[in-house]
């Protein structure tokens, strides 16, 4: 398990890419299929859509296309990483912590992307581009050489829209330019294809994920199929937050109504877990990243595995839930007098 300062840097890495973060050339390779595409290669992105186009289980629309929704078989032991927002050496620790690794590359495992691996979140650091190019970068090596065992849900960040703003910074474009800088206007094509092409919700063994949470007035399966026809439900898939304070809720916040009808309407019994990440709930004070039967509604998860998080994750199998941290955080000291 790695340890973190409590500045939120890895230890190791302090001297890599801007604010502490290890670049794509410093971080240990995925397995094999892809390493003879040169990295910023458009070739990488077009192999991880071809990937993404067939994953198990994902179903295709009335038009034959990929649909919006992957159904896992059951019996699948199922590791879910939460948004990561540029954090690459997160995603590292969670790979190699406690066997996980081995499974993914023996295919004993099944890894689920909640979106939002791109863009930096933090405070101070949201101009910083790359964290987020060394990221997709490597998100598309491992997607190209897991095929059947590497999913990714689009989150409302994995997007080049001039809409897309954060603390008025405009993370879509200014990362679309920088990416373009880096990798070419080919490449940059791609990856907008890529994030066009990718699912929105997954349903497992007594599980379901999304990025953002259920929109208002719930949906059923051809619906998150056919998903791009219904661009309203699309948007609150990736866009919608808890009604954290429990106040008349707005057309963008959903409460456990709406989480009790999307499982009714899509045939889930009622103890399924609901996770998703999109909405960290910082101001609890939480450090770990990981937010549990969110506002009282029971099995109702949010997963946060970036910066400021002890990179948690779940382990689901046979409908059990197991939260894990692969990160430590080193214990602060005081000196008096």
């Amino acid at each position: 398990m790695l340890k973190r300062k409590n500045s939120g840097g890895l230890a190791a890495a302090d001297a890599g890419a801007p604010g502490g973060r290890i670049s794509v050339e410093d971080a240990p390779l995925p397995a094999s299929g892809s390493a003879a595409i040169p990295t910023g290669s458009p070739e990488l992105v077009e192999r991880a859509i071809a990937v993404s186009a067939e994953w198990p289980g994902r179903l295709r629309d009335d038009e034959g296309a990929p649909g919006g929704l992957i159904e896992l078989p059951r019996g699948i032991r199922t590791v879910v990483i939460g948004d990561l927002h540029a954090n690459l050496e997160n995603l590292i620790a969670i790979l190699e912590h406690d066997g996980n690794k081995s499974d993914l590359d023996s295919g004993k495992a099944v890894f689920i992307l909640v979106g939002d691996a791109v863009h930096d979140d933090r405070t101070g650091h949201m101009r910083e581009q790359a964290g987020s190019i060394a990221i997709l970068d490597y998100i598309f090596r491992l997607i190209v050489d897991h095929p059947k065992n590497v999913f990714y849900i689009r989150g409302n960040h994995d997007t080049f829209d001039h809409r897309l703003r954060k603390s008025g910074i405009a993370q879509g474009l200014e990362f679309r330019d920088a990416l373009t800088a880096a990798h070419g206007e080919a490449f940059v094509e791609a990856v907008g294809r890529f994030w066009d092409s990718l699912p929105v919700f997954i349903i497992g063994e007594g599980f379901v994920i999304t990025h953002a949470g259920p929109p208002r007035g719930g949906l059923v399966r051809e619906e998150i199929v056919n998903i791009k026809r219904y661009p309203e439900k699309y948007h609150q898939l990736m866009w919608n937050r808890v009604n954290e304070y429990h106040g008349n809720p707005s057309p963008k916040e959903y409460g456990e109504k709406d989480v009790r009808l999307v499982l009714d309407l899509l045939n889930q019994s009622a103890d399924t877990f609901f996770i998703v990440g999109h909405n960290p709930l910082w101001n609890d004070g939480n450090k770990i990243g990981v937010w549990m039967d969110v506002i009282g509604i029971r099995n109702h998860h949010i997963l946060y595995s970036g910066s400021g998080s002890r990179a948690p994750y779940f382990i689901l199998e046979g409908g059990k839930l197991v939260l894990k941290m692969a990160v430590e955080f080193e214990p602060e000291v005081y000196n008096f007098g």
